[in-house]
């Protein structure tokens, strides 16, 4: 099988010039990983945040039904080995975004609650820009406000069986 996202770098010049730009910096890869965070973000015209997806009417062709890098790549965050290189989350996320690839609420509570999930799971999501990190309600005794979430999502585990 084909690594999507190796042909996506391969095709795209302009992102292969990014991406080797980036590498050749003198920077941790978690400092790499924020700058791609922010230029993939420009170079593609992706919501970087929340507060920056446009209303439906309004999106562009290629971002239809989307979510904010900043979610996507939490979520991925969340499902990665802990030892996943940084950068390659983020450009998992974007490749996500930009092909509508996204990833499953309901795969994220099942990693979280070990396929017993909670009859309505919610599943937060805080931080900022590249620091995004997911948070689970019913493990929590703050509120989604007080816990800096931006997106909350419920899933019903009966409409997922």
């Amino acid at each position: 099988m084909t690594n999507q996202i190796q042909e996506w770098i391969n095709e795209d010049d302009k992102l292969y010039n990014l991406i080797i730009k980036i590498q050749s910096s003198e920077i941790k890869p978690e400092q790499q990983a924020t700058i791609a965070f922010n230029s993939i973000c420009e170079l593609y015209d992706i919501p970087k945040m929340p507060e920056n997806i446009i209303l439906a009417k309004d999106t562009p062709e290629h971002l239809v039904n989307t979510r904010s890098l900043f979610e996507e790549h939490a979520l991925i965050r969340f499902l990665a080995p802990e030892n996943e290189d940084p950068r390659g989350l983020v450009l998992s996320a974007a490749y996500n975004l930009l092909h509508n690839k996204f990833i499953n609420y309901y795969e994220v509570a099942k990693k979280e609650y070990n396929n017993d999930i909670p009859d309505i799971c919610q599943i937060g999501v805080s931080g900022e820009g590249y620091t995004s990190k997911v948070i689970f309600f019913q493990k929590e005794t703050e509120n989604w406000e007080d816990l800096g979430c931006l997106t909350i999502t419920s899933i019903n585990k009966q409409s997922t069986l």
